[in-house]
């Protein structure tokens, strides 16, 4: 009688420390780590694709979570079809800056509600304390929504700077770059800012931001894949570190 085939397991072994106070500090990775394993795993199922799609485009209006990660791991999971998976990421993230442009227009109350409700509102809308050493003119010049002021330590007060300077390079750059893209999709509707250039410059950005990766792991998925899962925790750190020095640069630049 022979013995049942085992089934491999979806990812390699990690390298991370795993004892000690580095081993502790590195748990909350390693949890991230089997997210990354599980969902790789939805790539032999039907839920992958259609995941990838919803989280695409509700990403680009309202939802604070990436697609990227999904998006590599079902590259790497049927690298065949990384292609696709790149294609239907943009059409999807595209498709869904156009319902936060709309959102923005149309919805902005609710938005501001549930900003509010998520304690963001000074992270999103700034503080007056920033407008303190403004003098009259200069504070009736503030960007607002009604009755709302957009202070000048607020994403919007930045968001407005940008699309002031060139709407078309302030979307298409929210779209390549970690900057909260969706921050500049319902701004762009709450400025009446260009409806068009936000797609064109979408389709540019988030073009080569997804496209760009499933080529890469078209071309070179074999030799990635098992680098990312044996240092999947260093490379997330090393991610996190360039993602944290982005935004400080952007607001030294603003």
């Amino acid at each position: 009688m022979t013995e049942p085939a085992t089934k491999p397991a979806v990812t390699l072994p990690s390298h991370a420390p795993k004892g000690g106070v580095l081993g502790a500090l590195f748990w909350p990775l390693r949890l991230l780590k089997r997210l990354y394993a599980w969902v790789v795993g939805w790539a032999d199922t039907r839920f992958g694709t259609p995941a990838l799609v919803v989280l695409s485009f509700v990403e680009s209006s309202f939802f604070p979570i990436p697609p990227d990660p999904l998006l590599i791991a079902l590259c790497l999971g049927r690298r065949k079809r990384a292609l696709w998976y790149g294609l239907l990421c943009t059409v999807a993230s595209v498709l869904g800056g156009i319902a936060g442009w709309y959102i923005g227009q149309a919805l902005f109350g609710w938005v501001v509600d549930v900003i509010g409700a998520l304690g963001a509102g000074p992270s999103w809308f700034g503080t007056a304390a920033a407008a303190e050493g403004l003098n009259a003119d200069e504070l009736a010049a503030l960007p607002r929504a009604g009755e709302l002021v957009f202070y000048p330590d607020g994403y919007f007060y930045l968001v407005q700077r940008k699309f002031e300077d060139n709407a078309l390079l302030a979307y298409f750059s929210a779209a390549l770059s970690p900057i909260p893209y969706k921050v500049f999709t319902i701004a762009g509707g709450v400025f009446s800012v260009s409806l068009p250039m936000l797609i064109a410059g979408s389709i540019a950005g988030r073009g080569m931001r997804f496209m760009g990766l499933s080529v890469l792991i078209y071309i070179f998925g074999d030799k990635v894949k098992p680098l990312i899962e044996k240092y999947f925790e260093w490379i997330t750190i090393g991610v996190v570190v360039l993602l944290v020095l982005f935004f400080v640069l952007l607001r030294l630049l603003a």
